[in-house]
């Protein structure tokens, strides 16, 4: 027999509570006729934007049939919704302040709601607007900058990689299509890309940012001082990356950092980011080894073999012009100060080249040594295990091995010539380094010049 006791948790279903279910249901069928009622009228839509005389009422209906989106969740018409939007950008230009804000709220909301497409057209229809956007409505393209920049975030944030790899995509077509000046806003959303993608691991969606990224550092709008905090942004987020040991994300940041670099041929910049990669890898290898540390930057150091072949490859085209010229000045009579100027020039261009090559050797021997007493070492130890790591990611091209033996030998003979105290001590430790030699009486000389 059941206990009394038990008896009070038993409810029997009564008159009074099918009532009361009864009216809970038409409350939320009233709820959603009144939504259905707040639906975007597509007709009304489009006769008001084809009139151009009530900017300011449509603006008002399409927040309002945002709005109802965002209640119902209902994402069918959402393209049909965001196409109208998109032609009232073009028609109406008095209300692009407030369509750009209201596309960046909606977008942001639509992903954070699970709606994953209506975010997307929001984040496409703000491409659109900067579009039409001169360069007189600078204010109003960097708050489209920010709205834009805001539903790439939270479209990563939420997990919404597809997506948000189709709003990079649109990103990139944008530029291709417009070339508009860069501004601070573009560029701190190439920075913010630059990261949320490598944090989230999206590869895909970061290659193409760095692409990206290329293109707009070449484009003739960039200053210098803009150039170079990009550069060094690019620089530090690789280096985070590389602290929670992701080698595929952190190399592809560092490879089209180089690339970048590389295509700028801007010896100051260079130098400046090579030498701040210098200072990441010394704490990296605090943290982990060295040897994680060169597996992370590796892109770095093919890019430190380049600029040493690409220094010494200057120097020896400027070597060849100035024999060139004492042959001209030979044989002419006239016409000497062209020669003077020409050979002014050439005499700066040399310098150019043997400082590039200055800076490689120092930034390595500086980074071996940091390294030693980071990690308690001798200095030869370094010079060995960078050695071994580097012929290793090379086994089976001897070209290439050549290049790096070539390579680690002149960083040694410029540790000896520059430090030579130290380097005495522990000279009869690098035999594995510097046998067989790769060095040619012209490689020597060079050392001596930049020692």
């Amino acid at each position: 027999m059941e206990k009394p006791e038990n008896s009070i948790f038993k409810k029997g279903y009564t008159e009074f509570d099918q009532r009361l279910d009864q009216e809970l249901e038409e409350e939320k069928e009233e709820r959603r006729r009144q939504l259905l009622l707040q639906a975007p009228d597509f007709k009304l839509l489009n006769q008001m934007l084809e009139s151009g005389e009530y900017s300011q009422d449509l603006a008002s209906k399409l927040k309002d049939g945002g709005l109802y989106y965002l209640r119902s969740g209902e994402e069918e018409s959402a393209e049909r919704f965001m196409s109208i939007f998109r032609k009232t950008l073009e028609l109406h230009p008095t209300v692009w302040e407030d369509l750009i804000k209201q596309a960046g709220f909606l977008g942001c909301m639509a992903f954070k709601r699970d709606m994953p497409r209506l975010g997307r057209y929001c984040g496409e229809a703000i491409l659109s607007g900067l579009r039409l956007l001169g360069p007189e409505d600078r204010e109003l393209t960097e708050e489209g900058y920010l709205q834009f920049k805001n539903v790439t975030d939270t479209a990563v944030r939420t997990r919404n990689e597809w997506d948000f790899r189709e709003i990079v995509t649109a990103l990139q077509k944008y530029w291709e299509t417009s070339k508009a000046a860069v501004t601070t806003g573009f560029v701190s959303i190439l920075s913010d890309l630059l990261f949320v993608a490598a944090d989230r691991r999206q590869i895909n969606a970061l290659k193409i940012i760095c692409r990206l990224s290329r293109s707009v550092m070449r484009h003739d709008s960039v200053d210098r001082v803009m150039r170079q905090q990009f550069a060094m942004e690019w620089s530090n987020t690789a280096a985070q990356i590389a602290q929670r040991g992701w080698a595929a994300e952190c190399q592809m940041l560092l490879k089209h950092l180089c690339l970048c670099l590389g295509s700028l041929r801007d010896d100051v910049l260079i130098k400046k980011v090579m030498a701040d990669v210098s200072l990441h890898m010394q704490i990296q290898s605090k943290w982990d080894n060295f040897e994680t540390a060169f597996r992370l930057f590796y892109p770095c150091q093919l890019f430190s073999l380049v600029l040493l072949r690409w220094g010494m490859n200057r120097y020896n085209r400027v070597l060849l012009s100035e024999k060139v010229l004492e042959v001209e000045a030979a044989t002419r009579d006239s016409g000497m100060l062209g020669q003077v100027e020409r050979k002014m020039e050439l005499l700066e261009e040399k310098e150019k080249a043997l400082g590039m090559i200055r800076f490689v050797l120092r930034n390595g021997r500086d980074m071996a040594a940091a390294c030693a007493r980071l990690l308690m070492k001798d200095e030869w130890e370094i010079y060995a295990t960078w050695q071994r790591e580097w012929l290793s990611a090379f086994s089976g091209k001897e070209k290439r091995r050549k290049q790096v033996q070539q390579f680690m030998q002149m960083m040694a003979e410029y540790w000896h010539s520059t430090q030579p105290s130290r380097s005495n001590k522990q000279w009869e430790f690098m035999t594995d380094i510097m046998n067989p030699s790769c060095l040619s009486d012209k490689h020597l000389n060079l050392i001596k010049l930049v020692s």
